[in-house]
C-alpha cells in the first residue's frame, strides 16, 4: 500500500465525485428556476368583468402583463448566468452550495413583489404604486447581492475553478454584480422622484444589462474546453472575442 501523499486540491482537480456534484447542483437549480417562472404565471388570471367589456378589462390589466414580463426576464437571465457560471466550475464546495441557495431564494420569492407591483398599478393609486416599487426594488437589490456573494465565494475558492486562469474573471464578475445590484437603489429613487413607471422601466433595463453577464463569463480570455472533447485539451477563444 503506497504512503504517497494525496495531491492538494486546486483548480480543475477536486474530489472524485465532483462532476456529479456540479451536475446535481445545477440540475436542482434549474428545477427551482422552472418552478419560479411557473409561480409568476399564477399572477395571470381573469377574476371578474362586466359582460361585453372583456377587452376593456384586459387592457386595464396591462400592469400585470408588464410586471410578469419584467420578472420572467429576470428569472430567465438568472438561469442563463447560473448556467454560464457552472460551466466553468469543476466542483461545488459547501460554502458555494449555501451561496447558491441564496440565489435560488431570490428566484422563488420574486413572485410575491411581482403580484404586489401588478395590483398596485392596476389600482391606479400612486401612493400604493410607490410602495410597490420600493418593495420590488429592495427584493431585486437583495437578489443582486446574493449573486455578489455567489461570485465572491467562487473567487475565494480556486479549487472550484475548472481553469486556473479564471481568477481575474471571477473577480471582475463579482465587482460588476455588486454595482449592478446597487443600481436598483437608483431605480427606486428615480421612481419616487418622478413617477413609478420610471422605476418599472428601469428594472427592465437593469435586468437586460445583467443579461450580458453570461456572455462575459463564456467569452472570458482564457481557455475553454471544446464542447466535443470534454475533459480533453482546452482550446483558446476565437480571435477577436472579448
Amino acid at each position: 500500500m503506497s504512503d504517497a501523499p494525496l495531491p492538494a486540491p486546486g483548480p480543475g482537480t477536486g474530489h472524485a465525485h465532483a462532476p456529479g456534484n456540479v451536475f446535481r447542483t445545477e440540475l436542482f437549480s434549474d428545477a427551482v428556476f422552472a418552478i419560479a417562472i411557473t409561480l409568476l404565471a399564477l399572477n395571470l388570471s381573469v377574476t371578474s368583468y362586466r359582460q361585453n367589456h372583456l377587452g376593456t378589462y384586459l387592457a386595464h390589466q396591462w400592469p400585470t402583463y408588464a410586471a410578469f414580463f419584467v420578472s420572467f426576464t429576470f428569472v430567465a437571465v438568472m438561469c442563463m448566468n447560473h448556467h454560464a457560471a457552472f460551466h466553468r466550475l469543476s466542483q461545488v464546495t459547501f460554502p458555494l452550495q449555501w451561496a447558491n441557495m441564496g440565489v435560488l431564494l431570490g428566484a422563488t420569492v420574486l413572485s410575491f413583489p411581482t403580484g404586489i407591483l401588478a395590483d398596485a398599478f392596476v389600482s391606479g393609486n400612486q401612493r400604493d404604486e410607490r410602495a410597490a416599487v420600493v418593495l420590488y426594488g429592495l427584493v431585486a437589490l437583495v437578489m443582486g447581492l446574493s449573486w455578489t456573494v455567489f461570485f465572491w465565494t467562487i473567487y475565494r475558492h480556486p479549487d472550484t475553478w475548472k481553469h486556473e486562469d479564471d481568477g481575474p474573471m471571477w473577480r471582475r464578475v463579482s465587482i460588476w454584480a455588486t454595482f449592478g445590484a446597487l443600481f436598483y437603489l437608483v431605480a427606486i429613487a428615480a421612481g419616487l422622484l418622478t413617477t413609478p413607471v420610471v422605476s418599472l422601466a428601469s428594472f427592465l433595463v437593469l435586468v437586460l444589462y445583467r443579461s450580458t453577464q453570461a456572455h462575459r463569463i463564456n467569452h472570458f480570455r482564457g481557455h475553454l474546453p471544446h464542447p466535443d472533447h470534454q475533459g480533453g485539451p482546452a482550446v483558446p477563444n476565437e480571435p477577436g472575442v472579448p
